[in-house]
């Protein structure tokens, strides 16, 4: 795995951490309407951050479509 792809890579999984600490504030304080605001741009950001990894190095998981002519060599993240 190149730098580049490890970099990429930790950025997704700070931004998706993100999330998830933004869904749990949530939890606890439904009627912040400044912390859904906050959610909803966390989650905008991980999606880009997500799709700039799956266009340069391949999909992360098995749910996103990928073409069956088309080998993808990259390893899978959990194989790095």
């Amino acid at each position: 795995m190149s730098e580049e792809q490890r970099k990429l890579l930790l950025s997704l999984q700070v931004a998706d951490f993100n999330v998830i600490e933004w869904v749990l504030f949530m939890h606890t304080h439904p009627d912040d309407l400044v912390g859904c605001q906050q959610k909803k741009e966390a989650m905008k950001t991980a999606a880009k951050i997500r799709k700039s990894y799956e266009d340069l190095y391949g999909p992360l998981t098995h749910l996103v479509p990928i073409s069956c002519s088309k080998k993808n060599l990259t390893p899978w993240p959990w194989h790095v």
